[in-house]
């Protein structure tokens, strides 16, 4: 199966960028996603960064639903989710490293699913399977609010990486604006991945 294009950047004046993030693995030797929020492939890490980050999350409570949603994020307050992981999504999308743990909770709401930046959003998904099943994964289990479960092959293993650029749509200059883009990271529509 041939891999998804990249972008091409010879025609990059109809392109904004909205986010960008390099996420990696280093499986066996660590369980934990390792980000910065930029394009690692044209910055030092180290000097612009100061080092790779681990994924971690914001918890965010609704009052109205009683849930707290998991909002992935390079600066969150907390290494684990807010409440126990979808069983449709822990761990094919998020190793089961980041699942709560109820001794360093502070709150026992159920989980309002999974929120935040873009990119590693969208990268999850792409580590949920081998490079060859690319395509596949992300045209036919990530659905609107919704992580389908596959039984491909695990791609979180050895050392991969990638880099996901998240742009704004030019001909959907409604739906693709930043202030859109930016509501859905939040989780103004309700969380990226159900619980």
């Amino acid at each position: 199966m041939a891999p998804i294009p990249a972008v091409d950047s010879s025609n990059h004046q109809a392109l904004q960028e909205h986010s960008v993030a390099t996420i990696f693995t280093q499986q066996p030797d660590t369980d934990h996603f390792l980000a910065v929020p930029f394009d690692a492939e044209t910055r030092h890490v180290a000097e612009v960064y100061g080092g790779w980050k681990t994924l971690s999350f914001n918890h965010i409570y609704s009052p109205g639903t009683n849930t707290t949603c998991s909002a992935i994020d390079l600066a969150g307050e907390s290494q684990r989710l807010a409440a126990p992981g979808s069983n449709a999504w822990l761990p094919q999308l998020v190793p089961r490293i980041y699942n709560f743990d109820a001794n360093f909770a502070a709150s026992q709401a159920p989980s309002g699913g999974l929120t935040g930046s873009l990119p590693i959003l969208f990268a999850l998904p792409a580590f949920s399977a081998q490079p060859d099943w690319l395509v596949q994964v992300l045209t036919g289990h990530l659905r609107p609010n919704q992580w389908i479960p596959h039984n491909h092959p695990h791609g979180c293993n050895g050392e991969r990486g990638m880099v996901v650029t998240v742009y704004l749509d030019p001909n959907n200059k409604q739906g693709s604006n930043k202030p859109m883009l930016d509501a859905l990271a939040s989780g103004h529509w309700g969380p990226f991945y159900q619980a």
